[in-house]
């Protein structure tokens, strides 16, 4: 479905940004969480642009989010009004969720942190902590399969809940079918009896018609002999 409205869905535009702007952002973090852990004054220059940059990218991304959010949430009042079912917006959703999700993860890190907060010695060499950055990506990375994995559990519930909403709307027309159905037949089985009937009247009037005719015609004939009588009679006696 992505494929043939890709040119004229502008969900499609905005979800290409938000990905290339993601890419990039997973960058910035990955080259902050090495220069972090190779620096080991929270004020150096070098991490501090680091910083810079990855909040700035995060600034951004989460500009195209909310554009994307409210998009969404306008689809989803009512898909087919867009063209669009309802496993396209359940994927645009989980879509959405999911880049939040890793937007907010990023910035929770970056809290815990960063550069003149105080609180950030321990993710660093010499700094008295005992996890590196390395570790921290790693325990960052699973925790966002994990959630990635909540996501899509929650998107396949929200995709049964809606199968069997439309299996009961489909049993529901089923059974408004077959009661149309019996009432057709009913309908018809009407029509014949009566179709019947006014055969047979007409039948009826048909031959009462016949047997009036034949009568008047045998009155006809009787005054006519009557009347001949009468004249032969007349003829006679003069």
């Amino acid at each position: 479905m992505m494929s043939s409205t890709a040119d004229s869905d502008p969900f499609i535009q905005f979800q290409n940004d938000v990905l290339s702007l993601l890419e990039t952002t997973r960058q910035s973090f990955s080259s902050y969480l090495r220069i972090r852990s190779l620096t080991p004054s929270l004020t150096s220059p070098e991490l501090a642009s680091a910083y810079s940059d990855l909040t700035q990218n995060l600034t951004d991304l989460q500009a195209d989010l909310t554009d994307l959010q409210a998009s969404v949430g306008a689809i989803e009042q009512d898909p087919y009004k867009f063209g669009l079912d309802v496993p396209e917006v359940v994927r645009r959703r989980r879509f959405v969720d999911e880049v939040s999700n890793e937007v907010s993860d990023i910035r929770e890190e970056l809290a815990r942190h960063s550069p003149g907060s105080g609180a950030g010695g321990s993710g660093y060499p010499g700094g008295g902590g005992g996890t590196s950055a390395d570790e921290a990506y790693t325990q960052f990375n699973l925790q966002q399969q994990q959630e990635l994995l909540a996501g899509q559990d929650l998107a396949l519930e929200d995709v049964s809940r809606t199968v069997g909403n439309l299996r009961e709307q489909a049993h529901e027309m089923n059974r408004e079918l077959e009661e149309q159905a019996e009432m057709l037949d009913g309908v018809d089985r009407d029509a014949t009896r009566v179709e019947d009937k006014l055969r047979r009247g007409v039948r009826d009037l048909n031959g009462f018609i016949r047997k009036n005719e034949d009568t008047a015609s045998s009155c006809c004939i009787a005054v006519l002999i009557l009347v001949l009588i009468i004249l032969l009679v007349l003829v006679l006696i003069l």
